[in-house]
């Protein structure tokens, strides 16, 4: 029970240092340009993850299709 306790104790205060060290990241323009790059990577993939997604659920429903008639 007790490395329970001091292993949660240590992802919360582990989050809340996250969470501070971002809010001072985010207060300086380096920071602001270094957040705006990481955002634009994750819009960027998620954008590719999805088209990937429906490229390949298209390709599923044509073969199943094809294997009907």
């Amino acid at each position: 029970m007790r490395n329970v306790v001091r292993s949660v104790a240590l992802v919360v205060g582990g989050v809340a240092a996250g969470f501070a060290l971002a809010h001072f990241m985010n207060s300086t323009p380096r920071g602001r340009a270094a957040f705006a790059a990481v955002n634009e990577f994750t819009v960027d993939f998620t954008e590719a993850v999805k088209q990937g997604y429906e490229a390949r659920t298209e390709a599923i429903y044509a073969a199943i299709e094809a294997n009907e008639k």
